[in-house]
């Protein structure tokens, strides 16, 4: 027999569970976690932040992020044989593509805040140098061991002060080069 405490009673008495209950509560603590696993993610769950001396630093007091994954295409119209054009009356009008390049484009909106933290005064500094930086992305707790990461480029940086209301501010980066899957096995 188990011991699990009576959910019932406020008090900190415990009854006895038999094998059986107690193998029924651990499936159902099993399977909510499965349907935690298999439900919809959370935008909140969603990190975008910057490589710092080799620290992750997400972006502070963000409030929305979008990412664009992009090909651009490249179309090609082949000529169709005589055979073909007498087959078809449509010959040779469709088109084939091909892609010719892919691209990432990253837009996040976030709070001014006052503190150390990767915001707008940081941003404006990287902004500044002109030069690409790391960015990373992933879920929240995947941050360290399944992530997206490549070199940017800040491509704009916005403030905004509305009149009796939050400061906020709105990045935009472009890849510079391979944006890649990595994946890291968990140290402990």
């Amino acid at each position: 027999m188990a011991m699990v405490p009576d959910m019932d009673r406020t008090d900190s008495r415990c009854r006895a569970y038999s094998d059986s209950d107690q193998t029924a509560i651990e499936m159902n603590l099993n399977n909510i976690k499965i349907m935690a696993e298999l439900g919809y993610v959370h935008g909140s769950d969603m990190l975008v932040g910057l490589m710092v001396e080799d620290a992750f630093s997400p972006l502070g007091h963000s409030k929305t992020c979008t990412i664009s994954n992009k090909a651009e295409t490249k179309e090609r119209a082949v000529k169709p044989t005589l055979a073909e054009k007498a087959k078809a009356a449509n010959a040779g009008k469709w088109k084939e593509k091909s892609v010719s390049g892919l691209s990432v484009e990253i837009s996040s909106e976030g709070f001014r805040f006052y503190g150390d933290e990767m915001g707008y005064d940081k941003l404006l500094e990287l902004w500044e140098k002109s030069e690409p930086v790391t960015v990373r992305y992933a879920l929240r707790g995947e941050e360290k061991t399944k992530y997206r990461e490549g070199k940017f480029l800040i491509t704009s940086l916005e403030e905004t002060s509305p009149s009796d209301d939050d400061s906020t501010y709105t990045i935009s980066l472009e890849n510079s080069g391979p944006v890649e899957t990595k994946t890291v096995a968990p140290q402990g």
